[in-house]
């Protein structure tokens, strides 16, 4: 579904001039908010990346460490470290951070 900047400018009751603003401001605010989550994504050491990538294919602790043979305790170490690193709680938080990013590769 395809909306114009008239259509929205009709929905809202607002000249599309505002719109404009708006939606540059909101589209440079997702660009800065990917920009940062790279920046944070740069910052985990590669078994930190593996997990979280794993995580976020919602992969359970147990089946992380199947996979890149280590336990589940050491999985749970390394999100750890790595929701600290983006400032997060949990691996759902984690997951709907980076939910447009690509982690086919880890499949």
């Amino acid at each position: 579904m395809q909306i114009t900047l008239t259509t929205l400018s009709k929905h809202d009751g607002r000249p599309e001039d505002d719109l404009i603003q708006d939606l540059l401001a909101a589209g440079l605010t997702q660009y800065y908010s990917s920009d940062e989550l790279w920046k944070r994504w740069e910052t985990l050491s590669p078994r930190e990346r593996d997990v979280a990538a794993l995580a976020c294919l919602s992969y359970t602790n147990k089946e992380i460490g199947r996979r890149l043979n280590i336990s589940p305790e050491t999985v749970k170490t390394h999100l750890r470290n790595a929701l600290i690193k983006f400032n997060m709680h949990t691996r759902s938080e984690l997951r709907l951070s980076l939910q447009s990013w690509d982690f086919s590769g880890w499949k």
